[in-house]
C-alpha cells in the first residue's frame, strides 16, 4: 500500500494487489493438493480392494 498526495494536497492510498495475487495463487495451489491427495487416497483404496483381507497372503504386506 503507497500513500500518495494529490494535485489538491490530499492524502490518498493506493492498494498493492500483490498480496491478493498470492492468496490467489496460494489458494489454488492448496486446492490442486487436495485433489491430487484425493485422487491418491482412491487409488489407495482401490489397491486395497485389489489386494483382499490382510492376512491371506503373508507374502504380500497390505500398507494401511
Amino acid at each position: 500500500m503507497l500513500e500518495q498526495i494529490d494535485h489538491r494536497g490530499k492524502r490518498f492510498t493506493i492498494e498493492d494487489d500483490i498480496d491478493d495475487k498470492r492468496r490467489i495463487e496460494r489458494r489454488r495451489w492448496a486446492v490442486a493438493l487436495e485433489r491430487q491427495a484425493q485422487r491418491e487416497l482412491r487409488e489407495l483404496e482401490r489397491a486395497k480392494a485389489v489386494a483382499g483381507p490382510a492376512g491371506m497372503n503373508p507374502d504380500v504386506e497390505v500398507l494401511g
